[in-house]
Parts: C-alpha cells; sequence; structure tokens
C-alpha cells in the first residue's frame, strides 16, 4: 500500500508540473504575441524546458519503482525489468 501511495504522489507531483508548464508555455506565447524582447523569451523558454525535464525524471523514477515492483508480480526476473529501464533510458533524452 505505501508503494501505491508513492506512486500516487508521483503522478499528483507530475499532474501540478504539467499543469505549471501549461502556463508558462501560455505565458511564452503570449510574450512572442506581444513582442517582448527576445532575451526574456528565450529566458522563459529554458524555464518551460527545465521544468519538462523534471517532469520527465519524476516520470523515468515512477516508471522504475512501477517496473521493479512489477517484475516481482509477474515473476519476471530483475535482469528483465533492468533491460526495459534501461531501453526507456537509451531512447529518453533528459
Amino acid at each position: 500500500m505505501n508503494d501505491k501511495m508513492d506512486m500516487d504522489d508521483n503522478k499528483k507531483g507530475i499532474i501540478n508540473r504539467l499543469s505549471r508548464l501549461e502556463g508558462q508555455i501560455g505565458a511564452v506565447r503570449r510574450m512572442i504575441e506581444n513582442g517582448e524582447e527576445c532575451e526574456k523569451i528565450v529566458t522563459q523558454l529554458s524555464a518551460v524546458h527545465a521544468a519538462l525535464e523534471g517532469a520527465t525524471k519524476l516520470m523515468v523514477a515512477g516508471y522504475f519503482q512501477e517496473c521493479l515492483q512489477q517484475c516481482e508480480e509477474k515473476g519476471q526476473t530483475q535482469e528483465e525489468a533492468i533491460g526495459r529501464i534501461v531501453s526507456l533510458l537509451l531512447n529518453t533524452r533528459m
């Protein structure tokens, strides 16, 4: 049950970050529409990128936990779970 609560907390954290990202992206769009200085826009885009990277890291961490838990539940070997994790990491830009 504790693992389930951790995954739920992780999910809520990711959703909160994505909601903030939606607001940030809208703000950047308005900055462009209003002709703000390029430097300010690029600074905000950099912040959006960092926030998205943070959400990605939370998602990957949650996937690791879920993958290892499913490994035990499905009777898979840890090597199989690690292979899935490594595959995800190799295909994810962070």
